[in-house]
């Protein structure tokens, strides 16, 4: 410890630092008196520290930007993310697991992406959609993407922004030749081409494009939404018959199997199909099963039996060694040429996919190219109200007469029919009426088709489809 004198000794030796040696004046921090001019030795000069201060700064900020472009992003899964980890500059990679969502107007960019723990959701804006859009690097669902952002944790999911283009690497695996009929649902996420002709183009509402491609396999649905055109440009001019080429990710509808392409590129139209498809000869129903499910066949029968669903018709084809489900969607029957000449007893040929539901085989047309009458079914004679009875019930039978004031309930519409013998209630499913050309309306002259029902003791005729339903001129 030092003593009072040694304390003493050192307080006068640092004030006499502070005076200038030739005038005594305070001097302060100066390396020159500002009095007399004399020079003070063993000062630093005040600029020299100044200077050395700007450069250590310099230096620092330069070894903070070697390290930051030097230093590798984390990289992390969904699974380890943690609240801890908000506004974290990380890098995720998984892939594409759902469709994208584009605002044109806004500049938004988002998609999902799956990294085998769980998924992330990726979103860019203005500018970097921008870049990504004009470098050609809009991922599309399978693709491989790694990407770099600013991590969000939301309450009920992760988000990260994308906030420099060159920080989304996209790989996309390249296709294999698949043929259109031998795509299941164990194919989900795999990238595929498909070669074909056009079978059918089909918009079910605004903004989506439905194209049916068919080989000699079988056929699957292309689907082009509103974002595929929004990113990568208006889709080519497309015409049934055509051949085609597409090449796309397989998705799920409804445990259907069909193709989303990642840009319209993706889709190679020719003037006609790439090879003339195979002739399908007429096999027996007997020879098919569950096996089968999948495959492009032709088969010949009668209608043995007709009953509508919601959705269209199951008419069963009886070709003498077995029966199976003709499955007749209400948009193909209702561009049949004669849709009213297909009923119990025609004689139909029909191509179609077979279909296995609810251990049921079933046959799918694509078109209504694919299902030709042979044999018109034979008229149903006239039937008078006052015949029926319960007896009846099941049967399919064929009335006239005039309607009356149609009644709205929450599965359809009822419809009073009177032939002068007496009155039956024409039962529209909803299916059925909305379907109708001409809606129901209060004296109209009408033929109708259906089968006879008793409900709570009160006698229904149902159609079994709009082409049941026949006003007369």
């Amino acid at each position: 410890m030092q003593s009072t004198e040694e304390l003493s000794e050192t307080t006068s030796q640092a004030a006499a630092s502070a005076l200038c040696p030739s005038c005594g004046r305070f001097v302060g921090p100066y390396a020159t008196c500002p009095y007399c001019g004399a020079h003070i030795a063993g000062r630093l000069s005040l600029r020299m520290v100044k200077i050395v201060t700007v450069l250590l700064a310099t230096v620092g900020l330069f070894a903070l930007w070697w390290l930051a472009r030097h230093t590798e992003i984390p990289l992390l899964t969904v699974v380890e993310t943690q609240g801890t980890m908000n506004m974290a500059y990380v890098r995720v990679h998984g892939k594409v697991s759902r469709s994208l969502t584009y605002d044109p107007e806004g500049g938004y960019l988002a998609f999902w992406l799956d990294d085998g723990t769980g998924e992330v959701r990726i979103a860019s804006y203005r500018d970097v959609t921008q870049a990504l859009i004009a470098e050609g690097r809009v991922p599309a669902l399978g693709d491989e993407v790694e990407v770099a952002g600013t991590l969000r944790i939301r309450e009920d999911y992760v988000s990260l922004t994308l906030n420099v283009p060159e920080h989304l690497i996209l790989t996309r695996p390249e296709p294999i030749a698949a043929p259109a009929g031998s795509l299941t649902m164990l194919d989900e996420g795999l990238r595929v081409r498909v070669a074909g002709e056009v079978q059918s183009i089909f918009s079910p509402y605004e903004g989506l494009t439905l194209i049916t491609v068919r080989d000699d396999s079988g056929e699957i649905v292309i689907a082009a939404d509103e974002t595929l055109i929004a990113l990568t440009g208006p889709l080519p001019e497309i015409i049934e018959g055509q051949g085609i080429v597409v090449t796309g990710t397989v998705t799920l509808y409804r445990d259907t199997p069909q193709l989303a392409p990642a840009t319209v590129r993706d889709i190679v139209l020719s003037a006609a199909p790439p090879e003339e498809l195979a002739v399908v000869e007429p096999c027996a129903l007997s020879e098919l099963s569950a096996d089968d499910e999948g495959g492009w066949v032709n088969a010949r029968g009668r209608i043995v039996a007709l009953e509508g669903f919601k959705g269209g018709l199951k008419a069963t084809l009886d070709d003498g060694t077995a029966q199976v489900l003709l499955v007749l969607w209400q948009s193909l029957y209702t561009e049949l040429p004669e849709p009213t000449a297909l009923d119990v007893g025609a004689e139909v040929e029909v191509e179609g996919e077979i279909k296995v539901y609810q251990g049921d085989l079933e046959l799918v047309p694509g078109s209504p190219e694919d299902v030709r009458i042979v044999t018109a079914a034979p008229e149903l004679p006239w039937v008078e109200v006052q015949a029926l009875s319960t007896s009846d019930t099941g049967r399919i039978v064929r009335l006239r007469g005039v309607s009356g004031d149609p009644v709205a309930f929450s599965a359809g519409v009822k419809v009073p029919l009177d032939d002068g013998t007496g009155t039956i209630t024409v039962l529209l499913w909803s299916n059925v009426a909305e379907a109708l050309a001409q809606p129901p309306q209060a004296g109209m002259m009408l033929e109708v088709v259906g089968e006879v029902a008793f409900y709570q003791d009160e006698m229904e005729l149902i159609p079994r489809s709009p082409g049941d339903w026949r006003p007369e001129p």
